[in-house]
């Protein structure tokens, strides 16, 4: 099949804001800003609590796309200028200037005769999770060191046996690519594009299952030929199988970074049943070391699922699984209520894996349930599976090895986040906790790693799947932020809605609450924002703010929307 690639590049100048002197570039090149996922830029030395506010902060422009965003914009620094990527639900990446919101170069993935995936043509026709066209879903990653942004889209034939005639598309019709391209040309490199493939224990890879929801994830040197490999993760498309009997299965690929169409690694969470999705509302995989003086691995969450892994199957559903870095399962943790929450929907992997950073002897990973239970496991020693004492549901008992506790009666569509020994976590139609991590040389309270006794909330309650990302300038006092998307979650909402972006100070507490130190409402012309999208998050980097959403003038719900924010002398209207 002939390759069609469309370029548009503009003839538009970088041009910078004159109010604001980047005493030093930051780069946000990863799902929540790092393979721990702890969602912190540190280096954040423009925008401080005293700065953000009404006056002095707010909208600076923004960017009407071709597709909705749902994956986490990135940004890449050169000579004081934000050049943001961001790719589209219809299959298109744009390199947008940080500072104006001109569109610097775009490219379309799609070949000829090929569309963005319709979402009725796939999922038992049910458009509950993304609504109405699939393309590029999952966050990208890029290597800054080879100019390259990774990531993977979707799409379906429209020609030939592939040709709408009413009726169901067979699975050939569709495909997932994994692309490799050029940050400045946004040309393929590396042998991409290929169609992701595989088979894993005598189950085969379909795309027409399976969408690509987490973010990217890349290690250094973790090939067999010391290339660095970018894991991918993958989960059944909401509509597909019946609970209990044939959910498609969860995945992960690993790619040789350098050569795309080398032999990936392959892993299916429930090679011998079904479910186990890799979706995690959208997280990026985890990576990093167990211990001290241990091996990395690869971190991640399943949702649902068989589970056998504990009489020595290779089943693991509603379990947390660490991955050697060429993907064998090395140990796992599973809750003594699996059996109970499987049948009922009450994903472990409803939320993404978040590792606190490494202190202390024992290092621990962080992960919530729809169940509303936040857990810690260790990482070098996550905890297997313990039965429980009955054999009926609700299941009772208790977990080996780690700490767990009912953070909220809520269900988690969330990855927390974490600044100096501190946790942030949203439930849904919930407020923003903020924990004490007790990791240190010092005990602060009984429990390890999360101390539950001096929780403090905000007033705000947020909607389905919200994620936190902070910015500070280290631990200087009054540079510390939270900033948080409330949204109505579309697709889950019958109609799309107005995002809002919510700044508070992560450090202080007023009458035991995290104090709101500005939102979009506050000057709702001047700040208005695009429709709201499930799992958005913000990046922030050299004194601006980087939001994807909807465009909300569009009725066909499928444009795209990149808003940016920062320090303005326009007037609040």
């Amino acid at each position: 099949m002939k390759f069609l690639q469309r370029h548009r590049i503009a003839s538009v100048a970088f041009v910078a804001c004159a109010a604001i002197t980047m005493s030093a570039q930051t780069n946000v090149l990863t799902w929540h800003n790092d393979n721990w996922r702890d969602g912190l830029n540190s280096t954040e030395t423009v925008l401080t609590q005293a700065n953000v506010n009404a006056t002095q902060f707010g909208k600076v422009c923004s960017a009407v796309l071709d597709g909705q965003v749902f994956g986490q914009p990135l940004v890449v620094s050169s000579g004081g200028v934000n050049s943001v990527y961001v790719a589209t639900e219809n299959d298109t990446v744009y390199a947008v200037s940080g500072a104006n919101c001109s569109v610097i170069t775009s490219v379309s993935l799609l070949q000829t005769g090929e569309e963005a995936v319709q979402c009725g043509d796939v999922g038992g026709a049910k458009c509950h999770t993304i609504s109405p066209i699939i393309g590029v879903l999952g966050t990208p990653v890029i290597d800054a060191s080879t100019n390259t942004i990774y990531l993977v889209s979707e799409s379906e034939l429209n020609t030939g046996i592939c040709a709408p005639t009413g009726k169901k598309k067979p699975a050939s019709c569709f495909v997932h690519r994994f692309h490799a391209l050029d940050l400045t040309t946004l040309a393929e490199k590396f042998n991409g594009p290929i169609a992701i493939a595989g088979s894993y224990q005598g189950v085969t890879f379909s795309s027409s299952l399976d969408i690509q929801r987490s973010g990217l994830l890349e290690l250094s040197g973790v090939m067999s030929n010391g290339d660095n490999g970018i894991y991918i993760g993958f989960s059944e498309i909401d509509g597909v199988g019946t609970p209990g009997k044939s959910i498609p299965h969860g995945w992960v690929f690993g790619y040789d970074a350098l050569n795309l169409a080398a032999v990936p690694y392959i892993w299916n969470s429930t090679p011998s049943g079904e479910g186990g999705g890799v979706w995690a509302s959208g997280a990026g995989l985890a990576a990093g070391v167990d211990s001290p003086i241990g091996s990395t691995y690869v971190y991640l969450v399943t949702g649902d699922g068989d589970f056998t892994a504990n009489t020595g199957g290779a089943d693991y559903g509603d379990s947390f699984v660490k991955l050697t870095t060429n993907l064998s399962p090395s140990s796992y943790f599973t809750p003594f209520a699996q059996a109970c929450m499987n049948p009922a929907d009450q994903d472990f992997g409803s939320s993404g894996v978040m590792l606190i950073p490494d202190t202390g002897s024992r290092y621990y990973a962080i992960a919530a349930s729809k169940q509303g239970v936040i857990y810690a496991m260790d990482r070098a020693n996550p905890g297997g599976f313990t039965a429980p004492t009955n054999s009926t549901c609700p299941a009772t008992g208790s977990n080996a090895n780690q700490q767990y506790f009912q953070g909220s009666p809520h269900a988690y569509y969330t990855t927390p986040a974490s600044w100096n020994s501190y946790l942030y976590y949203i439930p849904m139609s919930a407020a923003i906790s903020r924990y004490p991590l007790n990791v240190g040389t010092k005990s602060i309270c009984l429990f390890t790693p999360i101390c539950t006794g001096n929780t403090i909330k905000s007033s705000v309650l947020f909607n389905y799947g919200t994620n936190l990302s902070l910015s500070s300038s280290g631990t200087t006092t009054g540079t510390a932020l939270v900033w948080a998307v409330k949204g109505n979650g579309w697709p889950t909402a019958p109609t799309p809605g107005p995002a809002i972006l919510y700044a508070f100070d992560a450090e202080h507490a007023v009458s035991k609450s995290i104090p709101e130190l500005w939102d979009s409402t506050k000057c709702p012309t001047r700040d208005q924002i695009g429709n709201a999208t499930k799992f958005v998050l913000p990046s922030i980097a050299n004194g601006f703010v980087y939001l994807g959403a909807m465009d909300r003038t569009d009725s066909t719900f499928t444009r795209g929307e990149l808003d940016v924010f920062g320090l303005t002398n326009a007037a609040c209207n």
